[in-house]
C-alpha cells in the first residue's frame, strides 16, 4: 500500500459519525500520551514541593489536583479532534463532572480537603499523642486522605481525615510541660495542714516535678467520706506518666509513715426489728 493510499484512507470519514479516521487516531493518541504526561508531571510537581520542604500531605494534595487539571485539558484537546466546539464542551463536561464528582467522590474529596487543612493548621505532628474522633493514640502518619494512629496497647487505628477535622482534637504532647491533676482523700480526723505539708514535701523532693511553675496542694472538697486534697505538680511532658505513678506511690508511703489515713467510702446500716 502506497503512502498516497494511506493518506486517502485517513482522510475518509468513519461511516455514521462522519469524522476523518486520522482525527480519531489523533484523539486516541492524545488521550494515551497525555495521560502518561499528566502522571509524570504530577509526580515531578510533588518531588519539587518535597525538595522545597513543603509538608508531604500538602505536596500530595497539590500533585493530585494538578494531575486532574491536566487530564481535563487533555480530554478537551482530544474532543477538539472530533469537531466539537471546545468552549461548549468545557461547559458541558464541567457541569457533568461537577455532578459526578460531587456525588461519587464526595467522601474522597472531603478527606482530601480535610487533609489539606490539617497540613496547613498542623494540629498535631507524627509522634504526638492525641484524642480525636473518639479514639486515642500516637500519630504515626498523616496522609492525604487518612491518618494512622497506634494505641498504647499497640493496635493500629486508621481514621479518615474528614472525621478528624470535624471533631475536637486534644493534643497531649504538643507542649513541653504538663500539669498532673490528682485528688487524694484524707480522713476527717487527720490534720489537714500536716497532710498538705507532707504532700508538698514529697513534690519538692521528686526528681520529675518542676520548680517553675511551682506545684500546688490545697483542700479541694469536703466529701462524704474524706477531705479531698488537690495535688497539682508540673512536669515535662515526656515524664508525665512516670511522674504520676511515682508521686502516687510516694504520697501513699509518706501518709502511712505519718499516720495519715486514706479513707474508703463507708455507710452505716441500721436494722430495726418490729415487736
Amino acid at each position: 500500500m502506497s503512502v498516497e493510499e494511506i493518506l486517502e484512507i485517513l482522510d475518509k470519514n468513519i461511516i455514521i459519525i462522519g469524522i476523518p479516521v486520522k482525527n480519531v487516531i489523533f484523539a486516541i493518541l492524545t488521550l494515551i500520551i497525555g495521560y502518561f504526561i499528566a502522571i509524570l508531571a504530577s509526580k515531578y510537581v510533588k518531588k519539587v514541593m518535597l525538595k522545597a520542604k513543603i509538608a508531604e500531605i500538602l505536596a500530595e494534595f497539590s500533585s493530585r489536583v494538578f494531575r486532574v487539571f491536566l487530564i481535563i485539558v487533555i480530554v478537551m484537546v482530544a474532543i477538539g479532534f472530533f469537531g466539537v466546539n471546545i468552549g461548549e464542551a468545557v461547559i458541558g463536561i464541567s457541569v457533568a463532572s461537577g455532578f459526578i464528582i460531587g456525588f461519587a467522590f464526595q467522601d474522597t474529596l472531603g478527606n482530601l480537603a480535610a487533609g489539606f487543612l490539617i497540613a496547613i493548621t498542623k494540629p498535631f505532628r507524627v509522634g504526638d499523642y492525641v484524642d480525636t474522633a473518639g479514639k486515642s493514640g500516637k500519630i504515626i502518619s498523616v496522609g492525604a486522605s487518612i491518618t494512622k494512629m497506634t494505641t498504647v496497647d499497640n493496635k493500629r487505628i486508621i481514621i479518615p481525615n474528614s472525621k478528624i477535622w470535624g471533631e475536637p482534637i486534644v493534643n497531649y504532647t504538643a507542649l513541653n510541660q504538663r500539669m498532673i491533676d490528682m485528688r487524694i482523700g484524707i480522713g476527717y480526723k487527720d490534720d489537714m495542714a500536716k497532710a498538705i505539708n507532707i504532700t508538698m514535701d514529697v513534690l519538692k523532693k521528686n526528681k520529675y516535678v518542676l520548680k517553675d511553675p511551682a506545684p500546688n496542694v490545697a483542700i479541694a472538697n469536703l466529701g462524704d467520706s474524706s477531705v479531698d486534697l488537690l495535688v497539682r505538680p508540673w512536669v515535662n511532658t515526656n515524664d508525665y506518666w512516670n511522674a504520676k505513678w511515682e508521686i502516687t506511690q510516694q504520697i501513699k508511703d509518706a501518709f502511712d509513715k505519718n499516720k495519715i489515713s486514706i479513707p474508703f467510702p463507708q455507710r452505716d446500716v441500721h436494722l430495726y426489728q418490729n415487736k
